[in-house]
């Protein structure tokens, strides 16, 4: 898990600025070790995924919680293949519906969500910092 730990904050690194919902090493070492998340891991940390098991007591859904690509790596089918085996992972887990977040401002990762079948379902200010709004996103598995 050291290892991992470290290779994933420096994706976060390479990835991420602060405004962008860069972990900290901290909340990198509580989501390796809980068991709500799931890891996907592309090559040698081109990328990686993590997905949470959420309920609120009546209702499961899966929530994806992060998707960093390696600036080098993108554009190249990496994030499609993460997401798809994220995707696969949760309908094992029996769940139907997988929640996300993204920066209003990230047009190119609210083009794959939207081309990966997510809906923009509502608007979330100052999620990512003042001035800085998030989009709610859901899609069916």
């Amino acid at each position: 898990m050291t290892a991992d730990l470290e290779d994933l904050m420096a994706l976060e690194v390479r990835c991420f600025a602060g405004a962008d919902g860069l972990f900290n090493r901290r909340q990198l070492r509580y989501l390796l070790s809980s068991p709500r998340c799931a890891w996907f891991i592309a090559g040698d940390f081109e990328g990686a995924v993590c997905v949470l098991l959420a309920a609120n007591g009546r209702r499961r859904w899966g929530r994806l919680y992060s998707l960093a690509v390696d600036p080098q790596y993108r554009n190249r089918g990496v994030a499609r293949r993460l997401l798809a085996t994220s995707f696969a992972w949760l309908r094992e887990q029996g769940i139907a519906i997988v929640r996300a977040e993204v920066k209003s401002a990230n047009g190119a990762a609210r083009r794959l969500y939207a081309d990966l079948g997510f809906t923009e379902e509502g608007v979330l200010p100052d999620y990512y910092g003042p001035g800085h709004p998030g989009i709610k996103l859901c899609r069916p598995l």
